[in-house]
């Protein structure tokens, strides 16, 4: 099970005491939206600060699952690939 990487709790959204957006951040799940356990990407996200899912670090782009890098990333906010 994910756990939050500032708290080490199971829970998603608003609650964090240590995180410095308050918001529980799970990093450790390339498969899923770190804010919320989505498997979605693009925009939607209830709890990420800038309202985009963002997945854990792995093989694919953190922003949209793709695994190209550099520009193009249509949904992160510098428009680069971040992996």
């Amino acid at each position: 099970m994910s756990k939050c990487r500032y708290c080490n709790s199971s829970s998603y959204g608003s609650g964090c005491p240590y995180s410095p957006t308050k918001k529980h951040e799970h990093n450790d799940d390339s498969s899923h939206c770190e804010f919320c356990g989505s498997s979605s990407y693009g925009s939607g996200c209830p709890y990420s600060p800038v309202r985009v899912h963002r997945h854990g670090r792995g093989a694919k782009c953190i922003w949209c699952g793709s695994s190209s890098t550099g520009s193009g990333c249509p949904y992160s906010p510098t428009r680069m690939h971040e992996r």
